[in-house]
């Protein structure tokens, strides 16, 4: 059996995971492939004009599967520890999925309430009904799940620009490419929240404690970490996210409570390269001035 995987939203996290965990169930592996500017036109066909840019760039990837696979993998994740939701479209694209697809293809989606492995399970029981060869399967792709319990190096001197974004955001080239080149190019290292220890991204101190949206505490918590040990913060917000709109306000002002420069860059589909450089460079500036001021005695 074909299995088609989109590229685009909780691939960026759980990739690696799916697909050897499907490889192991025995089915051929589909994924779909990298982002680009006719993928994201077709994706805009199937959705709102209002929605974020990666659910429109999820839809691009769906209609990609559609016509080369036998079902398509798109577990629905609710929530995560501490009953912590995703956001209502991330929730909702498997019903976008369903909207778009009708009968064409088989969808296959588990659940997902707090744990991955009884709604993965689950799934598998329905690809392969082989309940062995599905707890192989999914011991094996355990395996690739990412894990950071290590505080990363923060060198004296060394020039660092904190990139606070969403994993499917930073892991689409499509999207990120275009800053990761103008920060790297300027001699800056990029942090991000994905070399993070998990104690770090689920801390519930301060205002962490009332952010009820998963990844949008991560977010928030990488800003706090991150915020006096870079030159300056820079945070990527997709057009029509409420909740990251909402976390960024609290971030902006206490950046500015620390004098550290912040910006705030907001994508859609008419984001040009030529104006995020020009905003990237100009950020720059700003933090290199602050870099070359006299330390106060």
């Amino acid at each position: 059996m074909k299995v088609g995987v989109p590229r685009a939203l909780l691939y960026h996290r759980y990739g690696q995971f799916w697909e050897q965990y499907l490889t192991g169930l025995g089915a051929e592996v589909v994924v779909s492939r990298r982002t680009d500017k006719v993928l994201l036109q077709t994706g805009l066909g199937y959705v709102s004009s209002e929605v974020c840019l990666p659910i429109k760039i999820m839809a691009g990837h769906i209609e990609e599967l559609a016509g080369q696979v036998d079902a398509l993998f798109l577990p629905r994740l609710l929530w995560l520890e501490d009953k912590l939701y995703a956001c209502p479209k991330m929730i909702g694209i498997v019903d976008i999925a369903r909207m778009m697809l009708g009968d064409r293809v088989r969808i296959v989606a588990p659940k997902i309430q707090g744990s991955l492995w009884l709604p993965h399970f689950g799934a598998g029981m329905d690809l392969c009904h082989d309940p062995v060869r599905v707890v192989r399967a999914l011991a094996r792709a355990g395996k690739v799940l990412p894990v950071h319990n290590q505080v990363p190096d923060f060198p004296a001197g060394e020039k660092r620009v904190a990139l606070i974004g969403h994993f499917y955001n930073l892991g689409d080239d499509f999207i990120s490419r275009p800053m990761i080149d103008t920060f790297t190019s300027h001699g800056y290292r990029i942090c991000t929240k994905d070399e993070l220890p998990e104690m770090v991204l689920r801390s519930r101190q301060g205002f962490a404690r009332s952010i009820r949206w998963v990844y949008e505490r991560e977010l928030y918590n990488a800003f706090r970490f991150l915020v006096d040990k870079v030159g300056g913060v820079c945070m990527i917000v997709s057009m029509g996210c409420g909740p990251d709109s909402l976390v960024a306000e609290f971030m902006r002002e206490e950046a500015q409570q620390r004098d550290i420069p912040f910006l705030q860059l907001v994508i859609d589909e008419h984001t040009g390269t030529a104006g995020i450089v020009t905003r990237i460079e100009a950020f720059l500036e700003l933090a290199e001035r602050r870099r070359s001021r006299p330390k106060a005695a």
